[in-house]
C-alpha cells in the first residue's frame, strides 16, 4: 500500500531526481549516470566529484594496497581510473564559466598515484573554467624543483589536493620552501569533503570542494578578466631595513596580499617600509584597507609608508590624511634618475 510505513512515504512524481550512489564502483556507465542525476538534482560540480567520483578511485588504490597488488589490483584501479576519467570529463561540462582569471597564473600541485592524477585533473578543470592558465606540477620530484616550477610559471595561486593525511604530506615542504619566497603566491588546499576540514597544510586557505575556490579567489585576488592589471611585489634591503614596492592597482584585494608578505616577514626585521611609488593606482578603497589593517594590527613601531609627495597627496585626496604612519625616504632607498629623492612628507 503507497505511504505504509513498512515501505516509506508514497514517491512524489513532480520531485526532482535525487543524487544517487553509484550501485557499483566497477560500473562506468553507473558512474556517468550517478553524475547526471545529481547534476539535475541541483548538486554542485564540486560536491559531485567529491561524494561520486572520487570514492570508488580511493577505494580501489585502497584495496589494491591493502591486497598487496597484483594483476587484479592492477585491473581493478585501471577500470575505476577508466570510468571516473570518462564521468570526471561529463562533469566539466557543467562547471561554471567566467573570465576572472583570464590574464593571470595558476599552479596545481599533482600528487604521485592514479587518485593523485584524477584530482590535479579536477582542480586544473575548476580552475580553467574560471579562465585561469593552469600548469600542473607533479609532485614526485624534489621540493626545491617543485618550488622552481611554480616560480617559472609565474603563478599567482597554487591549489593542492588535501584529500588524506599522505596528499598533504606530500606537498608539505615544497609548500614550506614557497612560503619563505620573495613574493609567495596564495597557497589553497582542496580536501574533497562537503565541509572544510583543518589539515595540518602549509596553505594560506583549505576549502572543502572545488566550489569553494572562485569566491575565496575572488574575494582574495579580486575580479581579473580583460584589462585586469597585474600585481606584484618588489623586496629590497637598505641595511637593516625591508623595503616591500607593491606594484600595479592598490585595492583591497591586493592589500591582503601584501598584508601577508609583510606580516609573515615582520619578526624578522626591525624596520619594514612600503614604497609605494611604483604603484600604477591606489585607489580610496585599497588605501582604507591599509589604513583599517593598521587599525586591526598596528603597524607601528616597525612598520610605516614611505612619507613622498604622492603618498601623502593620495591619502590626504582620500580623506586619510595623518591615518598612517609615515618614514621618511632615505637617500639609499631613491629609484635613481628617473624619479629623484623627493622631499620628506609628514609624519603622524
Amino acid at each position: 500500500m503507497a505511504g505504509d510505513p513498512q515501505f516509506g512515504p508514497a514517491p512524489d512524481p513532480g520531485a526532482p531526481p535525487r543524487a544517487q550512489t553509484p550501485p557499483t564502483t566497477r560500473d562506468p556507465v553507473a558512474l556517468r549516470e550517478a553524475v547526471t542525476a545529481s547534476s539535475a538534482a541541483g548538486e554542485e560540480p564540486g560536491a559531485i566529484y567529491a561524494r561520486v567520483l572520487r570514492p570508488p578511485l580511493a577505494e580501489a588504490e585502497a584495496t589494491s594496497v591493502a591486497g598487496g597488488g597484483g594483476p587484479i589490483a592492477d585491473e581493478r584501479r585501471a577500470l575505476a581510473r577508466s570510468g571516473a576519467q570518462a564521468a570526471l570529463a561529463e562533469l566539466v561540462g557543467r562547471l561554471p564559466t567566467t573570465d576572472e582569471g583570464l590574464g593571470r597564473r595558476a599552479a596545481v600541485l599533482v600528487p604521485a598515484g592514479v587518485l593523485g592524477e584524477l584530482d590535479g585533473q579536477a582542480l586544473a578543470d575548476a580552475l580553467d573554467a574560471g579562465g585561469w592558465g593552469v600548469t600542473a606540477v607533479a609532485l614526485d620530484q624534489d621540493a626545491e624543483a617543485v618550488v622552481e616550477a611554480i616560480g617559472a610559471a609565474r603563478a599567482e595561486v597554487v591549489v593542492a589536493p588535501a584529500g588524506d593525511a599522505a596528499q598533504v604530506l606530500a606537498s608539505q615542504r615544497a609548500l614550506s620552501l614557497l612560503r619563505r619566497v620573495t613574493a609567495p603566491p596564495l597557497i589553497v588546499g582542496v580536501a574533497f569533503a562537503a565541509a572544510d576540514h583543518p589539515s595540518g597544510m602549509a596553505a594560506d586557505h583549505v576549502v572543502g570542494t572545488t566550489d569553494a575556490l572562485a569566491p575565496l579567489l575572488r574575494r582574495r585576488m579580486g575580479r581579473g578578466g580583460h584589462g585586469a592589471v597585474p600585481w606584484g611585489v618588489r623586496l629590497g634591503r637598505d641595511g637593516a631595513r625591508l623595503t616591500v614596492a607593491p606594484i600595479g592597482l592598490l585595492d583591497p584585494p591586493s592589500v591582503a596580499r601584501l598584508r601577508e608578505i609583510v606580516e609573515t616577514r615582520r619578526t624578522l626585521y626591525p624596520r619594514i617600509v612600503l614604497d609605494l611609488r611604483e604603484l600604477m593606482a591606489a585607489d580610496a578603497e585599497g588605501l582604507g584597507a591599509l589604513v583599517a589593517w593598521d587599525a586591526e594590527r598596528p603597524w607601528d613601531p616597525t612598520v610605516a609608508a614611505l612619507g613622498d609627495p604622492r603618498t601623502v597627496a593620495a591619502l590626504a585626496e582620500a580623506g586619510l590624511a595623518d591615518a598612517l604612519p609615515l618614514a621618511e625616504p632615505s637617500r639609499a632607498s631613491c629609484p635613481g634618475p628617473r624619479a629623484p629623492c623627493p622631499e620628506p612628507g609628514p609624519r603622524r
